[in-house]
This record gives C-alpha cells, structure tokens and sequence, in this order.
C-alpha cells in the first residue's frame, strides 16, 4: 500500500462509502491522512465544581439523582444532579428521555458541556456525559471535529 492507493482498495471501504469519501475529496490515501479537522474542542481541563465559570467545561463527579418530565406541548426535560467535594451542579437535557433512566445514582462521570445561566440558575446544559474508565471517548479528552457528511 503507498500513499497513492486508491480509498476503495481499503478494507471496510467499499463503493457505497467510497462515493461519501468523493463527496469530501478524499479518493486516495494520501487524501485521507491528510483530512484534517476543521476545529478542536479541548474538555481536557477537568474542574471542581466550585470552580467553575460559565463557557464549555469538563468535571468529575458523581450523579446524585436523576428525573424526567414532560412539559408544555411534548417536550421532556431530564434533571440531575451531580456533586464532587467541593460542590454541586444541576444538569439538565431537553428532549432526551433517555437520559434519566441511563443514569447511576452515586455513579463517578466525566461531563462535558456548556455552563451557563438558566432560569436564574447556572447549570449544565444538554452536557456530555460518559462513566469514568481509563480512555474516555466523547469527554475529558481533546476532540477533533470534522465536516459532518451522513454515513461517515
């Protein structure tokens, strides 16, 4: 295999998904190795809770409680709380009711998202949130981010 092989002679890359790599421009391995994000988001600084400002933030607590409920024309909110030594946070996701029964009470997470104000209080907002383990995917780490094209 050289730089210049062709994408489809991959393996895994058959022709369906060798079309959605053309539409990117990546036809060649060189291509493909030299696709590269259009921005980085860094939730690499775990915060105390204490600590933290509002804007994108990383911490590690534990999940106190979690509820859902339905309100005015179908929409659910999910609420939890989580809490590490030198404080508490509210979390709160819209339209994912999933979420409160994915939940582990006194369960350790990593949660990543955006801190701000709402409803005079300042929670976070539809975060991202994975279990504690050596090599977490989504949080607690820099994630780069690519042009979205569906199936890939």
């Amino acid at each position: 295999m050289t730089l210049q092989t062709p994408i489809i002679e991959l393996s895994g890359v058959g022709d369906a998904l060798a079309i959605k790599f053309a539409y990117l421009g990546i036809k060649t391995v060189f291509d493909l190795v030299n696709y590269y994000p259009r921005k980085y988001d860094d939730y690499s600084n775990i915060v105390d809770i204490a600590k933290l400002r509002p804007g994108f933030v990383t911490i590690k607590a534990f999940v106190k409680q979690s509820s859902g409920r339905y309100v005015r024309r179908g929409m659910h909110i999910t609420e939890a709380a989580a809490s590490d030594s030198s404080g508490s946070v509210r979390l709160i996701w819209f339209n994912q009711p999933y979420r409160a029964a994915s939940l582990k009470n006194n369960q350790e997470y990593y949660i990543s998202g955006q801190y701000e104000l709402s409803r005079q209080r300042f929670s976070l907002l539809n975060p991202s949130i994975e279990m504690v383990n050596d090599f977490p995917i989504n949080t607690a780490r820099i994630l780069a981010i690519y042009k979205e094209t569906k199936g890939l």
